[in-house]
């Protein structure tokens, strides 16, 4: 449980008020966003299969690419958005026994993160999931007062709502992400950069983004991509269900302040056996229409479809099962932990990484590995956090992307190293 511990004043979360394991299933989400995220990095997608390198592709990457697929696809940000939600309760009873308003400071707290989110989308990553979290948590602050039985059944409502939010683009033919995917095509064609015809629309060519080694360049073409991310969050109608994964994360953190589920075996075994046991085949069916399906709109709505009910199902099943696993070995997972503590400036990091071995201003190695490689580069670059994450943590109090947000939010100067 939190206890205030300063009356007048607000203070960062102390070591003393985290929940170890928290810490380790942040770190074990960063590394598999990571290793969603790289395949985009690499040039998976983009490059044609001549340009890898000989030896780098093997007969088993296809199977391996469908398991990972309907594993890690959507489960790991899922689970990092409970977390963030489960962050957002705990910030909130932490104020609110202190008698000390909720709404002024998280509201600082969304809005430096926004700020960091932005520079990283328009800049830097096209792929960026900082804004976003930004943007809704401003919206989050609306709910922290809702029952549990109205978190659940709103975040239930906003998880399927992709499903009603396909329909209507579908009967209204008013395709209003596709404003933002022609703002993006036309920036490329302004300012003269490669665009590619697919289905018989303008699409930015990533290959030769990927490819630019002109620095200037790289950070024009990636104003432009932020359309392009825009449009890919309304069309899958990531909003809702990123919100609605938000206010489940706010239940859970609840539970976990006052009921403190994460010694509740049972309960945590009811939740994988049912998660895996709903969530899992739906996911790999989605994958299944992933991988075999046309481009037939039936096709597009039975991935909307089975992404709504599959997902989630399955992430909480992962999450609860990690649970349920530290608590019989918590020293297999607590090397997870460190990345977890500084998880903001990990995730920075992987773009640092992704960009500069992969994109022609860095290294330029983008489409040059197989599945199987780059997966392994992936877990290469985690270990590597590992150590770097540990060797920080060893003589400082935060993360240093961490300590400059916390800084910010409680608007003065904190002592980052440990005495």
């Amino acid at each position: 449980m939190i206890t205030p511990t300063n009356p007048t004043k607000i203070i960062p979360v102390q070591k003393e008020h985290r929940i170890d394991f928290l810490d380790v299933l942040r770190g074990i989400a960063i590394l598999f966003i990571f290793m969603a995220n790289i395949l985009t990095f690499s040039g998976y997608f983009s490059f044609p299969l001549e340009d890898r390198f000989t030896g780098t592709t093997f007969a088993f990457d296809g199977t391996f690419d469908f398991i990972m697929h309907t594993l890690v696809d959507g489960k790991f940000y899922t689970v990092f958005s409970l977390l963030f939600g489960i962050g957002c309760a705990m910030q909130f009873y932490k104020l609110d026994v202190s008698n000390k308003p909720f709404a002024p400071f998280f509201r600082r707290r969304m809005f430096w993160l926004l700020v960091i989110g932005l520079i990283h989308l328009c800049l830097f990553w096209l792929g960026d999931i900082l804004t976003l979290y930004a943007l809704l948590g401003f919206v989050l602050i609306g709910f922290v007062n809702f029952s549990d039985r109205k978190l659940i059944v709103f975040g239930s409502i906003l998880i399927l709502f992709p499903i009603a939010n396909w329909l209507f683009v579908y009967v209204t033919k008013l395709n209003y992400a596709d404003f933002f995917f022609e703002l993006s095509s036309a920036y490329y064609e302004q300012r003269g950069f490669a665009t590619e015809v697919w289905n018989g629309k303008i699409y930015p060519d990533f290959k030769q983004f990927q490819s630019n080694e002109i620095l200037l360049d790289y950070f024009k073409y990636n104003i432009g991509n932020t359309f392009g991310r825009i449009g890919a969050i309304l069309d899958e109608g990531r909003v809702f269900k990123v919100l609605g994964i938000f206010l489940l994360g706010l239940w859970a953190g609840r539970k976990l302040l006052k009921e403190d589920v994460l010694n509740d075996t049972k309960f945590l075994k009811k939740v994988t056996i049912w998660g895996f046991v709903i969530g899992l085949p739906i996911s790999t069916f989605r994958t299944y229409v992933v991988f075999f399906g046309s481009q037939e709109p039936l096709w597009d709505f039975i991935k909307t479809v089975s992404y709504a009910l599959g997902t989630v199902p399955l992430a909480i099943a992962i999450a609860s099962g990690l649970a349920l696993l530290y608590r019989k070995k918590p020293k297999l997972l607590n090397a997870f932990a460190p990345v977890g503590k500084m998880a903001l400036s990990n995730y920075l990091f992987q773009t640092f990484f992704g960009v500069s071995f992969f994109y022609g201003i860095g290294l330029g190695y983008a489409g040059k590995f197989g599945f199987s490689i780059i997966m392994a580069i992936a877990i290469g670059v985690f270990l590597l956090q590992i150590v770097l994450s540990k060797l920080w943590l060893k003589h400082f109090k935060f993360g240093p992307v961490e300590w400059i947000w916390r800084q910010l939010t409680y608007g003065k100067v904190l002592k980052i190293l440990k005495t």
